[in-house]
């Protein structure tokens, strides 16, 4: 019976925690367009999205509150699928899930610690600290994507959604490999590839929570 009540109470956690990943994508969506639309000489092909929220941006305070809401509900949904995953699949699953809370934590603290500030080509310490933040983001990312889907793919009734998530991370990879090569070969569309990474991850992260909300009975 004790055993019961706890489960019922993990369950009822999960429940609240499944939405907030759908939530959170939103926040970020709209923190982009709208700071795209704040700020009518920001170019969403040529410059970063961090550009948005850099120390002296103009609309910088709102749009860190977005990004803020948005790093939370990220970190409470993939807490989680960690306790969801704990009681019902693959090692494999519990282990993309985990590295992929470290991507969100990371992400979270060390983007609000260390944001670009000044001209982000000078390679002060804080803009150091950004771009390391930054690699630390794309190497988890990547990890857990395919760390994910192999824990899906073993097992047979969540295979669909483990193809799924392996397609996406391909992608996340692909699109991170384009972004330091067209920077070598002089093409200037950062903000493009950094979109076509983001929001790629954005469109994975809003279908599990939106699977695990309305599907996942």
């Amino acid at each position: 019976m004790e055993d019961n009540k706890v489960l019922s109470r993990k369950e009822k956690l999960e429940r609240f925690l499944m939405p907030l990943g759908m939530v959170g994508v939103i926040f970020y969506l709209v923190h982009t367009i709208l700071g795209n639309i704040l700020w009518p000489e920001y170019n969403p092909i040529t410059m970063d999205i961090s550009s948005l929220t850099a120390d002296g941006a103009s609309n910088q305070g709102i749009l860190r509150v977005f990004t803020m809401i948005y790093g939370i509900c990220m970190v409470l949904f993939i807490i989680g699928m960690i306790i969801k995953s704990d009681r019902k699949y693959h090692l494999g699953t519990r282990t993309g899930y985990v590295v992929l809370l470290g991507m969100e934590v990371i992400s979270l603290f060390g983007y609000t610690a260390f944001p670009l500030v000044g001209d982000k080509t000078v390679m002060n310490f804080q803009n150091m600290m950004h771009i390391t933040v930054t690699v630390a983001v794309v190497v988890t990312t990547i990890a857990s994507g395919f760390t994910l889907a192999y824990g899906y793919l073993v097992q047979e009734k969540m295979k669909n959604l483990g193809k799924f998530i392996l397609i996406m991370a391909i992608i996340i990879t692909l699109c991170g490999i384009i972004s330091p090569i067209s920077i070598v070969m002089g093409l200037n569309i950062l903000g493009l590839t950094e979109r076509l990474v983001i929001y790629s991850l954005q469109t994975l992260m809003f279908v599990l929570s939106f699977y695990y909300t309305k599907c996942d009975k």
